[in-house]
């Protein structure tokens, strides 16, 4: 009978602190430096963990079982051999193995804790918990027999964990002072690096692990930890540890999953079964692996083979959260939210204290719009686990949504700050009402709900709501499908009209497919659709993509997910998006419209992303080379005259000799050093030159706006104006030129334009005071009153200091149609300026206007409803 079964019940999990307190009382780092005790076992147990480490199990398993029969009072050859054993996925003979153990070794932990662990993999989750209350018992009665062997010091620390003790006093009392011995062990480092991973601190994780990696750097296991710590983060960092791992371990089946987990997400899908096959030849029943092997299965729409494979995972611990949770997680990293949320509750099922899938809940829920819901779990999470990094974010972000506005229109909620609601809210939503006109039509699509947009002043409040925890910065906005969320335009220099049509233009995209499209595509036609709306908006080609693409450096149509996998830094993620939105424009030019939606048709009813193309467009290599060739030829229009090597290099000296062509970098440099001396005449001919050779240029390479300069140094306005309408037209995004086209309209004190570049500033950053003050006149002298109204109920919420003549003026605008109102706005100009002579004249004539009658305020009625009953 296992022991467990033969013991009292647990006492109250304080005791662990008294047991902290033992700790720190009888131990130092000396404690473990007993020359005396059996030093002549090291070599050989050496040895031992050096399989292990190697992944040499089964040979690990032979040489502990001899090395048991030489002294079986070692625990280490238990441990090791049970560690082997459950690599390879041998849960039972686990499980047998270590039970007669601890049935003749009472008191040991270590084992008792892998007995634990065995028991729930060969299917006895009533014996693990019986394990669970032995190891409680073990540890609240004879506490000092653990204090002096820092492998102990580890094992506590864990059963500490089991019974909810703080993880910073176990962090603190336990791990940390394990790792305080001479001898550090790489237990102590292992369980402090997958405690912060546990409660989602990366940083802190990755800090332990090459803490570690200091003392064993050799350990295969250290490194994998070290990888993980860099999933939600460089993925180039993941792989090169992951690597290092494997290298020490070929046959460490969770770094061949973690390897996995990055194919799937870049979508190459059959690199990522590979990893998982060789993962599985270790351990056929390797619950993650068989988890993701399910996942391909249902991204491949092979339903039946994925609950099969699920199946399988659970087939040795039933209740196991973690398969249908690693399932849902993937799910909902590919934007199938219903579905991963469907898999978390299924984990939930199984466990409900297993916290994971319920914050992994909570964050698909509020993908999904149902906000209740999902603060309910993010409030559960971190009320059972406050050191739980993802839960802290989502509570304390809910408490700062609690403070925002609600704005709604026909198809829209809109929440964004109570400062900035007032200023562009309206705004906002009017943008957003045309994309859903335009686009839903274009698409032939009726969204099933309101769409709702989040709007965030804070960066770090973005970063939390979109993927869980700050820390990504870079992106303008994100969209889950019904939700999505965009950094405030106040904090972003960008134009936020665009970024709104660009996200909205996902949902359109996301709900066609049922959420079941690569990003490379979503994005594409984004970008697609803003051009369309919009010129200015979007990307367009600049010399660098010219030059990438010119040095075969785009993806192919088949492989284009890699491009925002694989990028390195911004500008690579920029490219991305361009060779995205490229792809669509071939695809559109060559195969119409109406093909690029039956492809999104097809990927809604499951199909994967190379069939759904080879069927509905062409051969993949045929898409593959027509998109290479098209590629090629748009960007060889670009600026064909010039290249942009510099000369300095032997690349760009060897290209001196090759092309004969003038070096635009060189020629753009001279420009600016004309500039720079306000050298006009020469700065403007060597400019124009560029302009008309090459024409518009975004970027570093844009000779537009340095032209515009040189104009206005010699005077001549109306070129400079020009010039920088030509810019405006082009980059909707760029202020300097925006600003300086307003300046210039005041000057020359025409409404019209005033009003149009009072427009573009404000579709940049609504948050200035000065085109919204610009609009209030122009629009007065336009006599366009709605706008003029938007204008000052903006600069009051503005708070400038002139709120008194705001609110006048907001009177006479309001005077015609509402004299309620206009009532009102005439009393707060007199309160803040009692001396107000023409408040009080348009107070008086306030008060004398005659109501309206309601024949002039009401449509005219053409029939009677006499459904009513009149005889009660």
């Amino acid at each position: 009978m296992p022991y467990g079964s033969k013991l009292s019940p647990i006492r109250p999990c304080p005791l662990f602190s008294a047991l902290a307190a033992c700790l720190l009382l009888t131990l130092s780092p000396l404690a473990a430096q007993d020359e005396d005790s059996e030093s002549v076992e090291v070599p050989d147990l050496e040895t031992l963990f050096d399989l292990y480490n190697n992944g040499e199990y089964e040979r690990a398993i032979d040489y502990a079982s001899t090395g048991q029969e030489l002294d079986p009072w070692i625990t280490d050859w238990e441990t090791t051999k049970a560690k082997s054993l459950l690599a390879l996925g041998r849960y039972e003979e686990a499980f047998q193995s270590l039970e007669a153990y601890v049935a003749d070794r009472n008191y040991e932990i270590r084992p008792r804790l892998l007995l634990r662990e065995a028991a729930f993999f060969s299917g006895r989750s009533d014996e693990a918990r019986r394990q669970k209350d032995a190891l409680g018992y073990l540890v609240n009665e004879r506490s000092r027999r653990y204090a002096y062997d820092p492998e102990n010091i580890v094992a506590v620390g864990k059963i500490a964990l089991l019974f909810n003790v703080e993880p910073k006093i176990v962090l603190e009392n336990f791990f940390r002072r394990a790792q305080e011995f001479g001898t550090a062990p790489v237990s102590a480092f292992l369980a402090s690096g997958e405690l912060a991973l546990a409660k989602h601190d990366y940083k802190l994780a990755s800090q332990t692990f090459q803490k570690g990696l200091e003392a064993h750097p050799r350990n295969s296991e250290l490194w994998q930890g070290l990888a993980t710590s860099f999933r939600e983060g460089d993925r180039s960092k993941l792989i090169e540890y992951a690597e290092r791992a494997l290298s020490i371990n070929p046959r460490l089946a969770d770094t061949r999953v973690l390897i996995a987990e990055h194919l799937i997400a870049a979508e190459s899908y059959d690199a990522a079964g590979e990893q998982l096959d060789l993962a599985l030849i270790v351990n056929p029943l390797h619950p993650n692996a068989l988890a993701l092997k399910a996942v391909l299965a249902y991204l491949r729409n092979e339903n039946e083979r994925g609950e099969e494979l699920r199946a399988t995972a659970l087939s040795t611990w039933r209740t196991n959260p973690e398969v249908d949770y690693r399932i849902g997680q993937q799910l909902s990293r590919k934007y199938r939210f219903e579905d991963g949320a469907s898999s978390q509750r299924i984990a939930l099922g199984l466990d409900e204290f297993y916290n994971p899938a319920r914050i992994q809940l909570a964050q698909d829920l509020l993908r999904l719009g149902l906000n209740d819901e999902a603060w309910r779990h993010a409030n559960a999470v971190y009320q059972s686990d406050p050191y739980n990094i993802a839960a802290y974010n989502l509570v304390t972000l809910r408490d700062r949504l609690d403070d925002f506005s609600t704005l709604e229109s026909e198809h829209f909620l809109v929440r964004l700050s109570k400062e900035e609601a007032p200023v562009y809210g309206q705004r906002a939503l009017r943008v957003l009402e045309d994309a859903h006109a335009r686009l839903t039509e274009r698409y032939g699509i009726v969204l099933p709900q309101k769409t709702t947009v989040e709007i965030y002043p804070n960066p770090a409040d973005f970063e939390t709501r979109t993927f869980g925890m700050p820390g990504n910065p870079g992106f303008l906005g994100v969209c889950f499908g019904p939700v999505f969320t965009i950094n405030s335009p106040a904090t972003r220099s960008a134009n936020w009209e665009a970024v709104l049509y660009h996200e909205f233009c996902h949902t359109i995209t996301l709900t066609l497919t049922n959420n079941r499209m690569p990003r490379w595509l979503s994005e594409g036609i984004s970008v697609f659709e803003e051009q369309i709306a919009n010129p200015a908006w979007g990307q367009r080609m600049s010399a660098g993509y010219r030059d990438r693409i010119l040095s075969d450096q785009t993806q192919a149509i088949s492989n284009m997910s890699s491009a925002f996998l694989q990028a390195e830094d911004g500008e690579d993620i920029q490219f991305a998006y361009y060779q995205s939105y490229l792809v669509v424009e071939y695809i559109v030019q060559t195969h119409g419209i109406a093909a690029l939606k039956d492809l999104l048709i097809a990927l809604g009813e499951g199909i994967e992303i190379n069939a759904a193309l080879a069927t509905h467009l062409a051969p993949l290599e045929e898409l593959d080379s027509g998109f290479a060739t098209f590629a090629k030829e748009t960007a060889a229009q670009v600026a064909s005259d010039f290249r942009f090597e510099t000369n300095d290099t032997p690349l760009g000296m060897a290209f001196d000799l090759l092309k004969p062509k003038s070096n635009y970098s060189d020629d753009l440099q001279r420009a600016n050093e004309h500039l720079a001396a306000e050298e006009w005449p020469e700065a403007i001919e060597k400019l124009e030159a560029l302009v008309a050779s090459a024409g518009y240029l975004p970027g570093e390479q844009n000779a537009h706006w340095p032209l515009s300069k040189a104009y206005r140094g010699i005077g001549d306005t109306e070129k400079e104006t020009e010039i920088l309408t030509e810019i405006s037209r082009h980059e909707a995004n760029r202020i300097a030129p925006v600003t300086r086209l307003l300046e210039i309209a005041n000057a020359s004190q025409d409404p019209a334009e005033i009003q149009r570049w009072s427009e573009a500033w404000i579709a940049i950053n609504p948050m200035a005071e000065t085109p919204w003050r610009a609009s209030l006149k122009a629009t007065r002298q336009l006599d366009q009153s709605t706008q003029a109204i938007e204008s000052a109920k903006a600069l009051l919420a503005l708070d400038t200091p002139d709120a008194p003549s705001l609110n006048f003026q907001l009177a006479e605008l309001l005077e015609p149609t509402d004299a309620d109102t206009a009532k009102r706005h005439v009393l707060m100009a007199l309160e803040e300026a009692p001396r107000f002579q023409k408040a009080y004249e348009l107070l008086a004539k306030l008060k004398t206007a005659k109501p309206a009658a309601i024949s002039e305020t009401l449509d005219p009625l053409n029939e009677l409803d006499l459904d009513n009953d009149f005889t009660n």
